[in-house]
């Protein structure tokens, strides 16, 4: 894995390496081209970029991941190399493990990068990236995550970006109770937002494009405004959040400047790429806050609480590495089986002979015996595994093989 992610990278930085659903599409497609490569994950979400590559043990000698991601947007891996964080082998296990179920997420505990993760494995196989090993990677990734939020991160404690920005909004002592507020986006994030500050008790709006108004869930007590109306209700509104897919800001400072006063604006910016035009910000009364102002946010108790999940997730670390110790040896206990069911279903050839079967009735009999005992034979293979070290279990594989093939 190459990735790039708040911890190294400020928020300008990371929104160069943002990739809309499209582009991760043709990343994921062209990935299939490269010699050696069986599989490739994209995860592109508020916080981080990142590529997950699997394959030949050989195409990593030559293959720079983090050079692969700058090349996809166009930017020299020379002068964005320092920004990037590289995991491979079992730290990037480990790695994918904490970040499942949040542990690596700006907001701790994050709830919403199980979903992030799931949608990023769905469009790596929808484009046919996904090879087995990814894919069981992620699966167990994604399963262990699901016990950690159940046993260690309360579900009684709002852990989305719009609940950290309530936090923000409460540490910078920014009431909202009676305040005028307008939410740029109808998107997951721009609908928890809305709801959050309702909550709070502000007067919310919501921008909503035409096109889009009857397929449109609104949250409970807003108001509905036309997204080409946003800067005309500037001057009414008191505090404004972006949270939008789009490449284009949602606010420039050009039409801004238009219907701001010198009244007091709080701008809170929940988009990457950027919605808010940052010299917003350097205008008179207004307070931005964009993404990087959640690193001041940090839960109570979050290093005991890594330990706990981490101590759970070892659970899914050690299944996955079995898993991908054994995983070469799945053909040969398929063969070893399927040699086993034959030789069993041709030695009771002369008994099915006995009985007054049609010729059909017969053949599908003598197949279901074939298929019963290679099923026996594989499953009795796949215990020994429990019980026997890693090299034991090979030499015992070998000589099932041999056998085996002695009985042809």
């Amino acid at each position: 894995m190459a990735g790039i992610d708040y911890k190294k990278a400020p928020v300008e930085v990371r929104e160069q390496f943002s990739m809309t659903t499209s582009m991760v599409e043709r990343a994921l497609e062209e990935s299939r081209q490269i010699p050696g490569v069986t599989g490739c994950v994209i995860i592109s979400t508020c916080n981080r970029t990142e590529y997950w590559i699997s394959g030949e043990d050989e195409v990593f000698d030559s293959l720079d991941v983090a050079a692969l991601l700058c090349l996809e947007k166009g930017l020299p891996v020379s002068e964005y190399g320092t920004y990037f964080t590289v995991q491979e082998g079992k730290a990037a296990v480990h790695y994918l493990m904490e970040l499942s179920c949040g542990l690596r997420s700006q907001i701790f505990g994050d709830d919403q990068i199980i979903t992030q993760v799931k949608r990023a494995v769905d469009m790596a196989r929808e484009q046919g990236a996904l090879d087995s090993v990814l894919e069981i990677l992620f699966r167990t990734a994604i399963t262990g995550a699901k016990k950690v939020k159940s046993k260690v991160l309360l579900a009684n404690v709002d852990r989305s970006v719009a609940g950290a920005m309530g936090e923000l909004l409460e540490r910078e002592g920014i009431p909202i109770s009676g305040k005028r507020c307008l939410v740029i986006g109808n998107g997951e994030i721009g609908r928890l937002a809305a709801a959050t500050l309702v909550r709070l008790g502000g007067k919310v709006s919501m921008t909503l494009r035409q096109y889009k108004a009857k397929e449109a869930v609104i949250p409970a007590g807003c108001h509905v405004i036309d997204y080409q109306d946003r800067y005309e209700a500037l001057p009414e509104m008191d505090l404004v959040v972006s949270a939008t897919v789009s490449p284009h800001y949602t606010l420039t400072k050009g039409r801004a400047e238009e219907y701001l006063g010198r009244e007091e604006k709080v701008l809170i910016d929940l988009a990457i790429p950027r919605d808010i035009e940052p010299e917003l910000g350097n205008m008179p009364g207004i307070r931005l806050f964009d993404m990087d102002s959640f690193d001041t946010i940090k839960s109570e108790g979050d290093q005991r609480q890594i330990l706990v999940a981490d101590e759970i997730l070892k659970k899914y670390e050690l299944e996955y590495e079995q898993w991908y110790a054994f995983r070469e040896y799945v053909p040969v206990v398929k063969k070893i089986a399927k040699m086993a069911g034959e030789d069993t279903a041709a030695r009771l050839k002369k008994e099915l002979k006995q009985y007054s079967l049609e010729g059909k009735e017969r053949e599908e009999l003598r197949q279901a015996i074939e298929r019963s005992a290679a099923k026996v034979v594989a499953k009795l293979c796949y215990g020994l595994r429990e019980d026997m070290a890693p090299e034991g279990f090979r030499l015992c594989l070998e000589g099932l093989l041999r056998s085996a093939e002695e009985l042809e």
